[in-house]
Parts: C-alpha cells; sequence; structure tokens
C-alpha cells in the first residue's frame, strides 16, 4: 500500500511539474485597447432673418399701392437663446396689417453642430383654431433641408393677410422647425 502510495505521489507530482514547466515556458503577448467614443452634435440657431417690408407695404396678388404707402410694419426680434447665446426662437409682430398686407420673412437656419442635420418635422399652432381663416401662412423650403456642419439653408415665411381678418384684431400663431441627423429624416 505505501508502494502504491509512493508511485501515486510521484505520478501525481511529475504531472504537477510538467504543467508548471508548460506554463513557464509559453511565450504570450497580451494586445489591448482603449475606445473613447466622441458622439457628435445636433445644433442649429437662426442665424439671420429679414423681413420684405423695408419701405411701401408689400402686397398679396390681386391687391396693389400704388400710391407707395407706408401703413404697416413687420418686425421680427429674437425671444429666447440657448445657453450659449444662440438665437432659438424668433418673434415676428406685424403692425397694422389689413387685408391685402403680404411680407415674406427670411429665415436663415445656420448649423452649429458637428452632424449634418434636415427638416424633421414643422409644426403649426394657431393660438386661437378660428384664426386660421384670417391670415395665409407658407412656409418655402429649399429643396434640399439638408444642412452640413458649418453652412445654412435659408426658409421663408410668407404671411398674407386676407379678407377673412377683422379690424383690430390679433392674430397668432406658433411654427416650429424641428431639425434632426440626416440620416434619420426621410426625403430631402
Amino acid at each position: 500500500m505505501i508502494a502504491l502510495g509512493k508511485v501515486l505521489g510521484i505520478v501525481l507530482l511529475s504531472v504537477i511539474l510538467v504543467g508548471i514547466g508548460t506554463t513557464i515556458a509559453m511565450w504570450s503577448e497580451t494586445l489591448k485597447i482603449n475606445t473613447y467614443i466622441h458622439t457628435g452634435e445636433v445644433k442649429v440657431k437662426w442665424s439671420a432673418w429679414e423681413c420684405s417690408d423695408t419701405g411701401p407695404d408689400p402686397q398679396a396678388p390681386g391687391f396693389n399701392n400704388t400710391e407707395n404707402k407706408n401703413v404697416s410694419k413687420c418686425i421680427v426680434t429674437v425671444e429666447k437663446n440657448d445657453t450659449e447665446g444662440n438665437p432659438i426662437k424668433l418673434n415676428i409682430t406685424l403692425v397694422n396689417a389689413y387685408p391685402g398686407y403680404a411680407v415674406n420673412i427670411t429665415l436663415v437656419v445656420d448649423n452649429i453642430g458637428t452632424i449634418p442635420v434636415k427638416l424633421y418635422n414643422v409644426n403649426w399652432t394657431h393660438l386661437d383654431p378660428n384664426d386660421t381663416e384670417a391670415l395665409n401662412v407658407t412656409l418655402i423650403k429649399p429643396n434640399s433641408t439638408q444642412i452640413e456642419p458649418g453652412e445654412n439653408k435659408t426658409f421663408i415665411l410668407e404671411i398674407i393677410v386676407t379678407q377673412a381678418a377683422n379690424e383690430t384684431a390679433l392674430y397668432s400663431f406658433d411654427l416650429e422647425l424641428t431639425f434632426a441627423q440626416w440620416n434619420e429624416v426621410n426625403g430631402p
């Protein structure tokens, strides 16, 4: 029994020594990767705006201002900036407007982010649903709304006061242009 135990001990010791020898004799090299992923930024701002009413009142088709009256006024101001001071909301006010008065507000959108963007959604909200007949509002978009980083696109907001407008009335609407990364938006 003792002889069998010695033999098993020697065999076990031999297996352990062979395993240690193999481990010590194996060469190896390890490759590692440190990965940092910095995501881009979708960021747009209004960079320029201008109203077409810079003198005699502009008129809708079918109306005329042959006397070159300058009765109404179009005012565009910044209503809200983001935390970095970029204009993100404009206020457009038409003063002393009347049926036939028509203005185009030229609006320039800059892509100040790092990812190309496209116009994803246009949302109109009339503050009073009964006002929809008093104004004819059209957003004229460029053929392609994709804006590369550092570039811009021009949009035109056309506002026509219609015959349905009431005297001394206040008409108001909100317009939101939502931009998203270009590969999430179908269409131009």
